[in-house]
């Protein structure tokens, strides 16, 4: 328990630096900028990783997967080589489907304004998102557990926040969305050059001359559909939200979801700490390990989230009105998605333990069903109830794919 809770204690560090930053990018643009125009920009920001969802093909799950069990410098390094091959296939793909659909994403979504100047950069920014996501893991499958924190939890909401504290103190008006673009292109740029030496350092090199045997897409293609649908799942209600109501009821729940988060940042921490060795220790046939990683895990979960979750819903009036005191009509929101959150979080890191015991297959479907249920209770609810509707849908769909997740991990006694 000592090991998890210093190795995590470090993610830990990183996503509450990470998330303050994100707190004052939502602060800062529904302040300065409106909340229309922070629907805006929680809509396109929800566009771009529902994309590189795609275009990473689940390759971000499945580096740390294979990375972590394979002995061999050589076999790293071709490994690595063909996920790049992949990595630009798929985002030129992605970026072209995103052209095309351009104008009915215009037409459903963004009902205020022009938006083809933004899905257009978006198309671009496809390859260097998806880049940062797959490339990032790398650190991580290979325990150097500081650079992986920094660059996952922090580079991206920090450069936003730094970028978006720029304009606004030196009055540039610079537009959120293209904001969030130039974050991206320099967060990529910079994982990129710290990767290279990095990889330097430990002797493996993407030039080298082969092939990689085993077939990436054949294992990683679970591992995208099941980071698709909980990508999906995270900002559907957005989307339906938007559909149904407008950007201004997108900005308000998008404050809440932010807020219940902070429920997650402890287990997320904890899982993404433990699954390289959850791997190591499952390819090595040590059941024991995992169930004894898994126990610690959700004893340290317990005693870190409650509290959490406690002070967020008695607070509510609080966070809420950090945001601007428009904000403060959404507390039942607020306390609905926060009891999802914390649900999710209780049952433990589930969803890691699946997917780094080729359980992924087992795991998509769970998905795919909750997924179902998101959809049905948003079309169903948000007409009646407006944001609390999305809040209730959300809470039954997490509820459904955690217990599940964790029948199957009891009834294959592998926790």
């Amino acid at each position: 328990m000592r090991e998890i809770f210093r190795g995590s204690f470090i993610i830990f560090i990183f996503k509450v630096l990470g998330a303050f930053s994100l707190f004052l990018t939502y602060i800062m643009i529904p302040r300065y900028y409106g909340v229309e125009n922070f629907g805006i920009f929680n809509l396109t920001f929800a566009l771009i990783m529902v994309a590189t969802v795609i275009s990473r093909v689940g390759l971000d799950t499945y580096v740390v997967r294979v990375i972590s069990t394979l002995k061999e410098k050589k076999e790293i390094s071709l490994f690595l080589k063909s996920v790049l091959k992949i990595l630009f296939i798929t985002s030129l793909l992605v970026s072209l489907f995103i052209l095309l659909l351009s104008p009915l994403l215009n037409k459903y979504l963004f009902k205020s304004i022009e938006a083809t100047p933004y899905l257009t950069l978006l198309a671009i920014m496809v390859l260097p998102y998806t880049l940062f996501n797959v490339l990032v893991e790398i650190f991580r499958a290979l325990d150097d557990i500081k650079i992986y924190s920094f660059f996952r939890n922090l580079s991206q909401n920090g450069s936003i926040a730094l970028l978006l504290a720029i304009s606004i103190f030196f009055s540039l008006d610079w537009n959120p969305v293209y904001i969030l673009f130039s974050a991206i292109t320099i967060i990529t740029l910079s994982l990129i050059i710290s990767l290279y030496k990095f990889l330097k350092r430990n002797n493996i090199s993407i030039e080298i001359k082969g092939e990689y045997k085993e077939k990436i897409l054949k294992h990683s293609y679970p591992m995208f559909l099941t980071a698709s649908v909980m990508f999906l799942m995270g900002y559907v209600d957005s989307f339906m939200i938007s559909y149904y109501l407008d950007e201004y009821q997108v900005g308000i729940y998008g404050a809440c979801i932010s807020l219940s988060m902070i429920i997650t940042f402890i287990p997320m921490a904890i899982g993404g700490y433990i699954s390289p060795k959850v791997a190591q220790a499952y390819s090595n046939r040590e059941r024991e390990e995992v169930k004894s990683l898994f126990k610690d895990s959700v004893k340290l979960i317990a005693i870190t989230t409650i509290p959490i979750f406690v002070a967020i819903v008695y607070f509510s009036d609080f966070f809420l009105g950090l945001f601007g005191q428009e904000f403060t009509v959404a507390t039942m929101t607020l306390m609905i998605v926060s009891i999802g959150y914390l649900s999710e979080s209780l049952c433990g890191p589930v969803g890691f333990i699946l997917n780094m015991t080729d359980n992924q297959h087992i795991f998509m479907k769970i998905l795919l069903i909750s997924l179902f249920i998101n959809v049905l209770f948003n079309a169903l609810l948000i007409p009646i109830y407006g944001i609390n509707g999305a809040a209730i849908a959300l809470m039954l769909s997490m509820l459904f794919w955690t217990l599940s997740s964790l029948i199957v991990l009891k009834r294959k006694s592998i926790i």
